[in-house]
């Protein structure tokens, strides 16, 4: 009686043996036979494929669509209200920055100054209406940032 190979139909001839499996019982060459797994070993292939999707599925991203605090390099929050836009140079930083460049300041003795760039904050309000044109030039040049803070100052202004 000819036998075959239970995963792929190659017949048993001269130079092709066939290897009976311990744990299924059916005839394999042995090309198959090293592909083919054991019944329990295939349920634990199954149960690991199923741990690697939901690692996949449920993993914090790396960062966020915001980009990352150019001081620290950690995410930006998705909350607003927890980032700080710097006027002068358009740069977005968290307020964990924000806030220890203004605890050093304070604790140093230092003029108030922009935690990326280092421009000293404007004191009067000739000196803020030329960081206001400094945001305008931003805009120009298509600094999505300047725009965005254009568009909320004019949007809060009415």
């Amino acid at each position: 009686m000819m036998m075959y190979c239970a995963s792929c139909g190659t017949a048993e001839v001269d130079d092709i043996k066939l290897n009976k499996c311990n744990d299924c019982g059916l005839a394999r060459c042995d090309k198959c036979q090293k592909d083919h797994l054991p019944p329990k070993y295939e349920q634990l292939r199954r149960q690991r494929a199923a741990e690697v999707r939901d690692e996949i599925l449920f993993r914090q991203p790396e960062s966020t669509h915001l980009g990352d605090c150019p001081i620290c390099c950690l995410p930006l929050s998705l909350i607003f209200e927890e980032n700080t836009l710097c006027s002068c140079c358009s740069t977005t930083i968290c307020n964990g920055c924000d806030y220890a460049s203004q605890k050093r300041e304070l604790e140093e003795k230092l003029e108030p100054a922009c935690p990326f760039c280092r421009r000293p904050v404007p004191k009067k309000e000739e000196e803020n209406l030329k960081f206001q044109t400094n945001t305008m030039k931003r805009a120009k040049a298509n600094a999505p940032v300047a725009i965005s803070s254009i568009g909320n100052r004019l949007y809060d202004e009415g």
